[in-house]
């Protein structure tokens, strides 16, 4: 017994020496065939030639074209498709903005995307509003005014703390050891569920809409609205005083402009000293309607197992992006580094059991339009869940929108089963193996994840990405620190190909729907809240998802089903958003799960 268990032993120890010497090898073939100057030729073109690329514009088109290009010079097959639903692009060829009263001065400015030029230029007042209602009550005494956004307004100062920064220790520390995917330790996370988020997006631009279709019957020149990063630095998309207005059909607003936190501080401190300030604004603007200008670029090295093949593992980076900068770190750089793990694969040739497939997706910051088609068109409906062909054949989906900097690990989307895979995938990595419970949303793996394939976002050291780059006017070229590109195309590159020969699917969360479930063996039931839109169950059972249980309205409530196998469970609810305990449970029986919930109910599964 003794010497069948040393020659067990003995040969376990070949085949693991074995295994190490392998990915040893492929890592180094990895790395020799990958090129920093490959990359860095490629961000330039995206940013420099190409920048910046908004959606449905020709220098977005230029960009997926130069993209293919580059891929099928090195042999990797591709294809473009269509996400177009009536989108329009938009551009201009000159603007200005500069203060004539009480002095001149010129006006750090940049215009919104998807408005009109001016009559020429034009001058008038300003107007503060700290709420719409207070442009409607100044009905008939805004004819040439200039309507500035107050409620936006709050003064920068200089920032004493280091504003690019590398992710420590602990910071990678605390974020191993959360427990809950719903607490931010590190990058960001917005307590939002993806049905909520696109129609708040319509809700407020139809309000908008109402609002600029007033202002333009009061013959307002313009809005202006202020930065709210300092030093001058402009914050310009459609995140805040007006939305993107990016359909055929939509309405064309007045000209309208971001202007630095610190001019709109002058110009109201002017005011507020009875000086009248005015402005002085031109624009000319021209919009596209063009349906070639919207198309993700899809790539593929093709799966070499006879069943297997037909499986996918996807990685994904959007291409658009706002249009005050380049866009060279978001998401330029992610788009050529993906490339750039593609062409590596493709000339190192190590026939991966699936089909490893890159998307370059288009308008993601005009609310994930290029994947939303994606997840549509092959994934499964957004608004009934009806699956689609690939549902069942996507093992995992790898997205890449942190900004430029190196990789140290993965959000893991609250999907506990995952973690020892990419754990085991991580080790050859030990400065990028971080892995997290938490969530990570506002980029394009959402949508997948929503539809419960296991898709991730990178966690990336963060720099100065949201302290100074994240659409604004300062997302350049230069700020993309060469040394890490190469490194983040070796490890994704790598990544995807142990992905692609698992034996199996990488496993997916339990308990997690899109329409509320009435099959199971476990019932729970809310009493009351008829008046509320959404409610949805969390528990430990499904790792405190709050949006992946959707429960149905019932007379005197609401209710859902689910399977569940014996074991003690915690539960509460999620009414419109907010947390909200079972009002049948008594407050003194209210218990703990001593990992940071509070206000549960336990129920026992026998």
């Amino acid at each position: 017994m003794y010497k069948i268990k040393l020659v067990l032993f003995i040969g376990m120890c070949l085949i693991t020496n074995l295994s190490i010497k392998a990915q040893s090898q492929l890592l180094d073939s990895i790395k020799n065939n990958s090129s920093e100057k490959r990359i860095m030729k490629n961000i330039s073109y995206f940013s420099d030639v190409y920048g910046p690329r908004l959606l449905g514009t020709p220098k977005y088109n230029k960009s997926v074209l130069y993209a293919q290009q580059v891929l099928s010079e090195n042999g990797v097959s591709t294809r473009l498709e269509s996400f177009d639903k009536g989108y329009r692009g938009w551009d201009f060829s000159s603007f200005k903005v500069q203060m004539t009263t009480p002095n001149y001065s010129s006006i750090i400015a940049y215009p919104l995307a998807f408005t009109k030029s001016t009559k020429s230029a034009q001058e008038g007042e300003l107007v503060f509003i700290d709420k719409i209602q207070d442009a409607y009550d100044l009905k008939g005494k805004l004819k040439g005014k200039i309507i500035m956004f107050k409620s936006l307004y709050y003064p920068v100062k200089s920032i004493e703390q280091q504003m690019s920064i590398r992710l420590s220790d602990e910071d990678l520390n605390k974020a191993t050891a959360n427990t809950d995917p719903n607490d931010v330790r590190i990058g960001y996370h917005s307590r939002i569920s993806i049905p909520t988020l696109f129609e708040n997006r319509e809700n407020y631009k139809n309000k908008i809409t109402e609002f600029f279709k007033y202002l333009e019957q009061q013959e307002v020149i313009a809005t202006v609205e202020p930065s709210d990063y300092p030093y001058n630095i402009l914050h310009v998309d459609g995140n805040r005083a007006l939305p993107s207005f990016r359909l055929k059909t939509d309405y064309k607003p007045l000209a309208s402009f971001v202007i630095s936190n610190e001019h709109f501080g002058r110009l109201l401190r002017l005011q507020n000293l009875n000086l009248s300030p005015k402005l002085k604004v031109e624009l000319t603007s021209t919009y596209y309607n063009e349906p070639l200008y919207n198309r993700n670029l899809i790539a593929e090295i093709p799966g070499s197992d006879p069943v297997l093949k037909n499986e996918l593992v996807i990685i994904g980076a959007h291409l658009d992006s706002w249009h005050s900068g380049t866009g060279a770190v978001d998401n330029a750089a992610s788009c050529a580094m993906l490339m750039e793990a593609m062409i590596i694969l493709k000339k190192i040739n190590p026939k991966p059991k699936r089909t490893i497939r890159l998307v370059l997706w288009g308008g993601e910051e005009q609310v994930f339009a290029g994947s939303e088609f994606y997840v549509n068109e092959h994934v499964g409906d957004m608004k009934t869940g009806e699956p689609k062909n690939e549902k069942p054949k996507i093992s995992a989906y790898l997205n890449l929108d942190n900004g430029a900097g190196k990789i140290r690990g993965i959000y893991l989307m609250g999907n506990k089963k995952i973690e020892p895979y990419f754990a085991e995938y991580l080790q050859p990595f030990p400065t990028s193996n971080t892995l997290t419970i938490q969530n990570a949303n506002q980029t394009d793996h959402w949508l997948f994840d929503y539809h419960n394939i296991p898709a991730f976002q990178f966690i990336q050291d963060p720099l100065d990405y949201i302290s100074a780059i994240h659409h604004t006017n300062a997302d350049l070229y230069e700020y993309v620190p060469k040394e890490d590109q190469e490194f983040n195309a070796d490890l994704v590159a790598y990544l995807s190909l142990k992905i692609a020969n698992e034996k199996e699917l990488l496993p997916r969360k339990p308990c997690q729907y899109i329409k509320p479930n009435k099959i199971g063996n476990t019932t729970f039931q809310l009493i009351g809240f008829k008046n509320a839109k959404k409610v949805s169950l969390v528990g430990n059972f499904n790792n405190w998802d709050m949006f992946g249980l959707p429960m149905y309205k019932t007379a005197d409530g609401w209710k859902t089903k689910i399977d569940l196998p014996k074991g003690k469970y915690f539960y509460k609810f999620i009414v419109d958003e907010n947390w909200t305990n079972d009002p049948k449970t008594p407050e003194n029986e209210l218990a703990k799960d001593g990992k940071g919930h509070g206000g549960l109910t336990v129920i026992y599964v026998e």
